[in-house]
């Protein structure tokens, strides 16, 4: 991973400490939201694939977290 890449992610992990804790998991689950959307973007710029439905079903598992462990 490039300098670049690796102080992008760095600043995004930063930002996501200070997200609010909305339950218990809630940060941990966006970091690996940002992990799985790395990858989706990676495999895209190699295969092309449908990326915004990957990343939209993503987003939506999380929702799902958060809903279910909120209510």
């Amino acid at each position: 991973m490039a300098y670049n890449s690796r102080k992008i992610l760095q600043v995004l992990e930063g930002e996501l400490d200070k997200v609010q804790e909305r339950c218990a998991g809630y940060r941990e689950e966006l970091k690996h939201l940002l992990g799985d959307i790395l990858l989706i973007e990676r495999d895209h710029a190699i295969a092309r694939t449908n990326v915004v439905k990957r990343i939209a079903d993503q987003v939506n598992t999380v929702g799902m977290f958060l809903h279910k462990n909120r209510g």
